[in-house]
């Protein structure tokens, strides 16, 4: 593989890398216990980049075939990544994640309606109990319920 090649197949999880740290740095802002949620996802993001890093390094990685690439779905994904990390402390995490979920499923080629509102709703819903009522871990809400 070209030099060219595996450091357009980095540039993606190193874009991770750098959004993972400061959604931590961000995170970590919070008050009391509301940061421990988006610095866990900050490191967990940052841990998967750095893998996929490493994979590329040692030659495990698949070549990017730049034709096939939907740079919409791709820019549309990095907008609402953007715009996620800004909405989440104002709208909470229940919204600010579903419609991160959404924009994501529907920017990437997902063609079901319903299945872009019923995966990120889910998801939401499954992580919701999780955190917020079995571990009891403040998640930041819009009406603080």
């Amino acid at each position: 593989m070209k030099k060219k090649e595996k450091l357009s197949n980095i540039l993606l999880p190193l874009f991770l890398a750098f959004f993972s740290v400061y959604i931590f740095i961000e995170g970590h802002a919070y008050r009391g216990n509301d940061k421990y949620f988006p610095m866990l996802l900050g490191c967990l993001v940052f841990i998967v980049s750095v893998w996929m890093i490493i994979e590329e390094l040692v030659g495990k990685g698949k070549p990017i075939v730049f034709s096939e690439i939907n740079w919409k779905g791709i820019l549309l994904s990095i907008a609402a990544m953007v715009a996620y990390v800004f909405l989440f402390p104002r709208i909470g995490y229940v919204a600010s994640t579903f419609l991160l979920g959404f924009c994501i499923i529907r920017g990437l080629g997902y063609k079901s309606w319903i299945g872009a509102i019923l995966w990120p709703a889910s998801l939401v819903g499954v992580t919701f109990v999780i955190f917020k009522i079995l571990l009891k871990v403040p998640l930041p809400t819009l009406l603080g319920v």
